[in-house]
C-alpha cells in the first residue's frame, strides 16, 4: 500500500469539488500529506508522533490505492458503487482532519540541527500534545474503519484480476485443494463428528490452546478427518463476526507429489492462500516487478508471509500428513524445524496437524506444545461401519444383497478393521470383484480376510500374476519414483521400455491405457488436474454410478473400470492408493511372503528410471521420422518427462552402470534431442547457447561439461578417466568447473580441481568459476576456490567480480571471506557497477553495512542504476536508502535507468522513500509529472 506526494497526482483542493468518491479521495490524500510533512521532521524522536505518523500514511496508501482503482476503471458497476458509498461515507470525516491541518499550519515545526532538542520543548505546544494527537489518531481511525468495506472489495479483485494469476504462476505453488476435494470425496456424512465435537479440538479452535496434532496409524483416515476439520475451521472464518478478521491456510503433504513435500512448497502454497491482502500483496507486486526477479526463495517467501499473518486477528494452518515429507536429505527434519521457529514470530497463529506416531513429528509437536488426539480405534470403527454402509449402498450389485447378508459384510468389515479405512476399503473392493454375490461366496471372502494391511497388499499383488509380473513391477516404478506424477498416457508407454543392455523401446507392443489400471487394480489413484491452481473440473466415477456435480478429483476404485461407461481421459494422473502400498513395496516385510519379487529399492529403481528415459531419448533421437520440434511428444508421449528427469534419477541411483548416460552425454545428436524437449534444469537463455553449440558439429557441449552441471559425479569421474579434457572450453558457463560451481556441487569441484581443471579459467557468463560460486551463496564451494588460487578481483563475467556476484546473493559470510582474501571493495565493472549497488539492489542492510565498512565509495558511477541509492530506491528497501543517505549519497545524483534515486522510488511507488528523498533535499524535474507505477 502506498501513497504519493502530492504534485504527483492531479488532485483538486477544492471542499466544493469533493462530492465525487475520487474528489474525495483527491481530498484525503493531500490532507494526509500535509499532515505527513508537518510531522516527517519529527517521526523519530517522538514515539506518540511516530505512531501518528505512521497511522496517517497507511490511511493515505488507502486513498491513493482506492483512487487508483477508481481512475482506472478495472472495478465492475457493483464493485465500483460499493467503494465510492465507504468514501462518500468518509467525506465528514476528512473534512475534520483538514480542519486540523489548517491549526497545525498556525504553528512553527522543528527544523535543522536542534529538530530532537526542540520536539522535546513543544511538547506542551497544541500540535505536539498528547490530547492533540490522541485525537488525531482517532480522526483517522474513524476514517480507515469506514474504509475497510472497500478495501474487501479491492481485496476480492485482487484475487479474479489477470495480475493476481500472473503472480500465482510466477510462485508456481502446489494446490493443496485438490488433494482436500479428493478427501471430501471419501468422506460419509457423519463420520469424524466425535472429533468436531471433542473438547480438545473445540478448546483449540475456540482458542484455549495454541497447536493442535492429531496422530494415527496408517490408514485410519487421518486425512479425511483432517479435511473435515477444515471445512469446520473454514465455516468458522467464513461468518459474518470473523470476515476477513480470521484466515485459513492448508496443506497436504503428499508422498507423490514432488511439489508437496518441503517447507518451501509449504510456503510457496501458503503465500498463495494468504498473501492476497493489501500489505503481503504489495511486498509481493514488488518482487514481481522487479526486473531481475527470479524464483522467490525461502526468506522472501517467509517474509511476504510473515506479512500476510499479521492481516488477520487469528490464522488457522492446517498441516495435513506432516509424515508423507520424505526424510531423505533432512527434508522433513528442515521443514518442522523450519515450522516450528515460523509460529515463533507469528503469536496469532494456530497449527492444526496430522500425521502418523513418527518419532521426529511427536518431538516436534511437544517443542510446540500441541494439545493431543490420538486417533483410537474405538472412535475410528463407528465412522467405519458408516462408510461400510454407504459404500454397499452405493454398490449396484452389492445393494441387492439381502439384509442377512448385508448385516453380515458390515459386522465382518467393522470388526476386523481394526481403526484402518484403508483395510475396509480393500476388503469391499474384493467382495465387488467376486463374479457371483450369492451368500456361500461372500462367505468365503469373509472368512479369508487378511487382517492386516500388508496381507491385503500381498493378496493383490499375488493376484497380478506370473504372466503380468513384470509389466506390474515396471509400472509400479514409474509410479512410486516418477519426478513428477505420471498421466495414465505416460504410464502405458512406460512399459515398453527395457532399459537392460543397449535399450529397446518396442512401440509395437504398446497397449491400451486401460490395460495398465486393470494390472494394478487395487493399488492406484487415478485423478485429473485442469491446472495447478485448484480449478480442476472433474468427477468421481465409483462403479457406474453418476457423476457428481462437484468439481472433484477423479478417482477409481479397482474395479471401476471394469464396470464404468466413462472413458479413461489419458491425462489423468496415476498415483499411489495410499501411503501405506508404498511402506510395504518398500519394507522387508515384503520380502517374507509371495509378493517379495515385488520388493522396491530405492536406488535400484532410480537407476532403472534413468536408464529407461534416456532409452527412450536415444530412441527418439534415432527416429528418422521424427521433426525435431515438440510436437513430436505427440508420437512420444513419455519424451517430455524423460528429457527432464533422466539426471535427477541418475543423482539418485546406486553405484552402477553408467554407459547410457555416457553414450547420450558424448553424442550430440542424443544430446541435442535432450535439450530440445528439456523444460526444467535450464534457464531459457543457457538452452538457447547449449542448443546452438549441440548443433555445431565444430565445437559441441563436451560430456563432461553437462555432467559436472547435472551433478553426476560417477559420469564425471568416467569421463575424466576416458580422457575427457577437464579445461574444455563451450556452453553457457564455459568451463565444466564454472557449471559445477554455480550449481555447488563441492564433489564435483573437488573432482574437477584434482583432475587439473583451471581455477582462473576465463570465459562463459560468469567470466570464472569463483564469481559464479556466490550467486546462490555456496560458501563452501567460494572456499575451495580461493585456497585452490582463485583470483579475487579477477574480472569479467555478467557480474564484472565475484563480490559483486557475492553481493549481489545477499550472503554476509561470502562477502566476508572475499574482502578477507582482499578483494577490492570498490572495482567497478559488470552489471551492477560495483559492489555496493549490487548489494542496494538487493536490500540486503548487513551486506552494505559491510562494504561501507571496507570503504566502499557510496557515490560510486556505473552499473545499471547509476549508483546504490538508485539502486536501493527502486527495490523500496528503506533501510538500505537511509543508510546511504547517513553515509553520504547525493540525494540528486543522476545517471543509469531511472535518472535519479527520487524518480526510482515515484516509478514503483516507494511512497515511504519518496518522502525521505524530498526530506533530503532530492529535487525533482521539471518533467516528474508521470503517471503512478508507469515504466520508462
Amino acid at each position: 500500500m502506498s501513497c504519493q506526494i502530492g504534485k504527483y497526482f492531479p488532485i483538486t483542493t477544492d471542499m466544493e469539488v469533493a462530492g465525487s468518491a475520487v474528489g474525495i479521495a483527491s481530498l484525503g490524500i493531500t490532507i494526509c500529506q500535509g499532515l505527513l510533512s508537518y510531522y516527517n521532521d519529527c517521526k523519530d524522536y517522538e514515539s506518540d508522533i511516530s505512531g501518528t505518523r505512521a497511522s496517517i500514511e497507511d490511511l493515505c496508501g488507502t486513498l491513493v490505492l482506492l483512487k487508483e482503482n477508481l481512475d482506472a476503471g478495472g472495478l465492475d458497476d457493483k464493485r465500483t458503487a460499493q467503494v465510492s458509498s465507504c468514501l462518500k461515507s468518509c467525506n465528514s470525516g476528512l473534512q475534520d482532519l483538514g480542519t486540523k491541518l489548517d491549526e497545525l499550519k498556525k504553528y512553527s515545526k522543528p527544523e535543522g540541527l536542534r529538530q530532537r532538542a526542540r520536539a522535546e520543548l513543544q511538547k506542551a505546544v497544541y500540535p505536539f500534545r498528547k490530547d492533540t494527537l490522541d485525537k488525531l489518531r482517532g480522526n483517522v481511525a474513524d476514517v480507515r474503519e469506514r474504509l475497510k468495506l472497500a478495501l474487501q472489495v479491492l481485496e476480492l479483485s485482487v484475487l479474479q484480476s489477470d495480475r493476481w494469476r500472473k503472480i500465482v504462476d510466477w510462485l508456481s505453488p502446489a494446490d493443496p485443494w485438490t488433494n482436500h476435494r479428493s478427501a471430501r470425496e471419501r468422506h460419509e456424512p457423519h463420520t469424524g463428528d466425535w472429533l468436531l465435537q471433542s473438547s480438545t479440538y473445540l478448546d483449540w479452535k475456540d482458542g484455549k490452546s495454541r497447536h493442535l496434532w492429531i496422530s494415527g496409524k496408517a490408514g485410519c483416515g487421518k486425512t479425511v478427518l483432517s479435511s473435515t476439520m477444515i471445512e469446520d475451521v473454514k465455516e468458522l472464518c467464513d461468518t459474518a463476526e470473523n470476515l476477513g478478521k480470521f484466515g485459513l491456510g492448508a496443506f497436504y503433504f503428499t508422498f507423490s507429489d514432488k511439489q508437496k513435500q518441503s517447507y518451501e512448497d509449504l510456503l510457496r502454497s501458503l503465500v498463495e492462500q494468504l498473501a492476497w491482502k493489501q500489505e503481503s500483496y504489495s511486498r509481493l507486486q514488488q518482487a514481481f516487478d522487479n526486473p531481475s526477479r527470479g524464483r522467490m526463495g525461502e526468506g522472501e517467501l517467509e517474509k511476504v508471509l510473515l506479512l500476510s499473518f499479521q492481516a488477520y486477528n487469528r490464522v488457522f494452518l492446517a498441516l495435513d500428513a506432516l509424515d508423507e515429507s520424505p526424510e531423505e536429505n533432512d527434508t522433513r527434519q528442515t521443514m518442522l524445524e523450519q515450522v516450528e521457529r515460523l509460529v515463533q514470530h507469528a503469536s496469532n497463529v494456530k497449527i492444526l496437524a496430522t500425521s502418523r506416531e513418527v518419532r521426529d513429528v511427536q518431538e516436534s509437536m511437544e517443542m510446540l506444545k500441541a494439545e493431543r488426539i490420538n486417533v483410537a480405534d474405538s472412535k475410528v470403527d463407528n465412522d467405519i461401519r458408516k462408510y461400510v454402509v454407504s459404500e454397499l449402498s452405493k454398490d449396484r450389485r452389492l445393494s441387492r444383497l439381502s439384509d442377512k447378508t448385508t448385516s453380515l459384510i458390515e459386522d465382518t468389515l467393522s470388526a476386523r478393521a481394526d481403526g484402518m479405512f484403508r483395510w475396509a476399503y480393500c476388503q469391499i473392493q474384493e467382495l465387488k470383484k467376486l463374479k457371483s454375490t450369492k451368500p456361500k461366496y461372500i462367505e468365503d471372502v469373509l472368512q479369508s480376510l487378511p487382517t492386516t494391511l500388508d496381507g491385503t497388499y500381498e493378496r493383490i499383488l499375488y493376484a497380478i500374476g506370473k504372466r503380468y509380473q513384470q509389466e506390474a513391477l515396471t509400472l509400479l516404478r514409474w509410479i512410486t519414483y516418477s519426478k513428477e506424477p505420471l498421466t495414465l498416457r505416460e504410464l502405458a508407454e512406460s512399459s515398453i521400455i527395457d532399459p537392460s543392455g543397449e535399450g529397446i523401446v518396442d512401440t509395437d507392443n504398446r497397449g491400451d491405457i486401460e490395460d495398465s489400471v486393470d494390472i494394478l487394480s487395487g493399488l492406484i489413484l487415478i485423478y485429473e488436474e485442469h491446472d495447478g491452481h485448484g480449478t480442476d473440473n472433474s468427477h468421481n466415477v465409483n462403479d457406474g454410478a453418476n457423476l457428481s456435480s462437484n468439481p472433484l478429483p477423479r478417482q477409481f476404485d479397482d474395479t471401476a473400470i471394469e464396470s464404468c461407461t466413462v472413458k479413461l481421459n489419458p491425462k489423468s494422473k496415476v498415483r499411489l492408493a495410499h501411503f501405506s502400498v508404498k511402506e510395504y513395496l518398500e519394507s522387508k516385510r515384503i520380502l517374507d511372503g509371495t509378493a517379495k519379487d515385488f520388493h522396491l529399492d530405492a536406488a535400484r529403481e532410480h537407476r532403472f528410471l534413468a536408464q529407461s528415459c534416456v532409452t527412450y531419448i536415444i530412441h527418439y533421437s534415432n527416429d528418422t521420422v521424427k521433426l525435431l520440434v515438440r510436437a513430436d511428444r505427440n508420437a512420444y508421449p513419455l519424451l517430455q518427462l524423460s528429457a527432464n528427469s533422466w539426471c535427477y534419477h541418475s543423482s539418485l541411483q546406486s553405484d552402477g552402470d553408467m554407459e547410457h548416460e555416457i553414450r547420450m552425454l558424448n553424442n550430440t545428436a542424443f544430446t541435442h534431442c535432450w535439450l530440445l524437449h528439456e523444460e526444467s534444469m535450464f534457464a531459457d537463455e543457457e538452452l538457447e547457447v547449449l542448443e546452438k553449440s549441440n548443433l555445431s558439429a565444430s565445437r559441441p557441449a563436451p560430456a563432461i561439461y553437462f555432467a559436472s552441471y547435472l551433478g553426476l559425479r560417477k559420469v564425471a569421474e568416467l569421463l575424466l578417466a576416458r580422457g575427457a579434457d577437464v579445461n574444455a572450453f563451450e556452453g553457457f558457463f564455459g568451463s565444466a568447473l564454472q557449471a559445477a560451481s554455480w550449481n555447488g556441487f563441492m564433489e564435483i569441484v573437488e573432482l574437477l580441481l584434482a583432475r587439473g581443471a583451471e581455477v582462473n579459467a576465463q570465459g562463459g557468463h560468469h567470466g570464472t568459476a569463483l564469481q559464479a560460486a556466490p550467486l546462490l551463496g555456496y560458501i563452501e564451494v567460494v572456499e575451495r576456490l580461493l585456497n585452490a588460487g582463485a583470483d579475487v578481483n579477477a574480472h569479467g563475467g555478467y557480474y564484472g567480480n565475484a563480490l559483486q556476484a557475492a553481493s549481489l546473493c545477499g550472503s554476509i559470510e561470502i562477502v566476508e571471506r572475499l574482502l578477507t582474501a582482499g578483494a577490492d571493495v570498490n572495482a567497478q565493472g559488470g552489471y551492477y557497477g560495483s559492489a555496493l549497488q549490487a548489494a542496494a539492489h538487493r536490500g540486503s542492510i548487513g551486506v552494505v553495512e559491510k562494504l561501507l565498512t571496507a570503504g566502499a565509495d557510496v557515490n560510486a558511477q556505473g552499473g545499471k542504476c547509476g549508483n546504490a541509492l538508485q539502486a536501493a530506491a527502486s527495490q523500496g528497501s528503506m533501510e538500505v536508502v537511509e543508510r546511504l543517505l547517513d553515509a553520504g549519497a547525493y540525494v540528486n545524483a543522476q545517471g543509469g535507468r531511472y535518472d535519479n534515486a527520487l524518480r526510482a522510488a515515484k516509478l514503483y511507488e516507494r511512497i515511504e522513500i519518496v518522502n525521505l528523498l524530498l526530506a533530503a533535499g532530492a529535487v525533482p524535474m521539471e518533467d516528474d509529472q508521470l503517471s503512478v507505477g508507469s515504466e520508462e
